[in-house]
């Protein structure tokens, strides 16, 4: 089951995404996923099962998804955003390269303890269609395509495409910046679906490409899969939820195996496209603050 929601002219509606064609469900509200985790024990049930128990013998309105797909907004609203670090080989490489640190990206590949790190709060994220924003003071900026998990309490009810925005030139001048290399508007962008689980055989192999556009070119286009990630999901589960209590809707953004070379960033106006297998397609067009 796909889940996403849009604007039908001034208010927000909810569907699912079926074939080629997207079905607006009234019994599902403006936000389905908001009315999930606020039951009592949300982990208990299965969030297509949730939502199958909404739309049971209603008859939905049906669009083309061709006709609204650039109308969709955020699938559901993050309690937080947090991300893991370094779980590719690629994202060692060029974080060594642009810090010129050289074994302290390795050695957290290669240890128990995974990086787990805070990027925001739901107020500083956006959906499809929306735009992301680079910092007023970088000179390096790019996207970070990255599969992500969206938590019920503390079980994972579905998954998503990210985006963790990034200053390269911030972190490389000194990793304790990362923070703010992180950090800001605009800065995060998810969407356009939420997958519940069962719609992933194996969520280890997704396939996952990235293209800047600029000036109607194509001036990076990269490509990658989950299978190539060395941690397991349940594994950054584990260490997000260590004695930090996360609110119901969290999502975590699981690294990045897609890196523009050195020549690469982000301008003003340029547009990101980032599509995973099963998840569709997010485009953003980019703003400096």
């Amino acid at each position: 089951m796909k889940l996403a929601r849009f604007y039908e002219g001034p208010r927000t509606v909810s569907g699912l995404i079926v074939g080629e064609e997207y079905h607006v469900y009234e019994s599902l509200g403006q936000d389905p996923f908001a009315a999930y985790i606020g039951q009592k024990a949300p982990d208990k049930i299965p969030l297509v099962d949730f939502v199958r128990s909404l739309i049971e013998d209603r008859k939905p309105r049906a669009y083309k998804l061709d006709w609204v797909k650039d109308r969709f907004i955020m699938p559901m609203v993050p309690g937080e955003v947090w991300a893991a670090g370094v779980t590719y080989k690629r994202s060692v490489e060029a974080r060594e390269d642009e810090t010129k640190a050289k074994g302290i990206y390795d050695r957290v590949y290669t240890a128990e303890r995974p990086e787990v790190l805070f990027k925001g709060l739901g107020y500083r994220t956006v959906g499809p269609n929306d735009v992301i924003c680079i910092r007023s003071d970088s000179k390096w900026d790019v996207p970070e395509p990255e599969f992500t998990l969206v938590y019920g309490d503390r079980s994972i009810a579905g998954y998503t495409i990210g985006n963790d925005v990034s200053s390269r030139d911030i972190e490389g001048a000194n990793p304790l910046y990362l923070p703010q290399a992180k950090v800001w508007q605009n800065s995060c962008a998810i969407g356009p679906y939420l997958a519940t689980t069962d719609e992933f055989k194996n969520p280890k192999n997704v396939g996952i490409r990235l293209k800047i556009h600029r000036g109607g070119q194509v001036v990076f286009g990269g490509e990658t899969n989950t299978s190539n990630m060395k941690r397991e999901f349940e594994e950054l589960s584990k260490y997000l939820f260590r004695d930090n209590p996360v609110p119901r809707g969290s999502i975590m953004l699981t690294g990045v195996g897609v890196v523009p070379p050195d020549s690469i960033s982000l301008q003003d106006g340029d547009l990101v496209e980032i599509s995973m297998d099963g998840l569709g397609t997010m485009k953003n067009y980019v703003k400096r603050l």
